[in-house]
């Protein structure tokens, strides 16, 4: 799996990034974000950093909060 370009400079653990990159496609999936240079999967991705950097770890807890937190954006 490819990693996304925002994860890429991030002082996260490869296992982490790698998780990050997985609720990345879930998220853009289900929003249908199908072109990987979309921006809103920018926004997506900041979402799911902004996740992981409160301490969710888990990829249900990181997809749930990426969800909560693009409802209020």
């Amino acid at each position: 799996m490819p990693v996304y370009r925002l994860f890429r400079h991030l002082p996260f653990e490869p296992e982490r990034v790698d998780l990050m990159s997985s609720v990345l496609e879930l998220v853009s999936l289900e929003l249908g974000l199908t072109q990987r240079e979309d921006p809103l999967r920018d926004l997506v991705a900041k979402a799911i950093i902004e996740c992981a950097q409160k301490g969710h770890f888990s990829r249900e807890e990181m997809h749930r909060c990426a969800h909560q937190a693009l409802q209020t954006t």
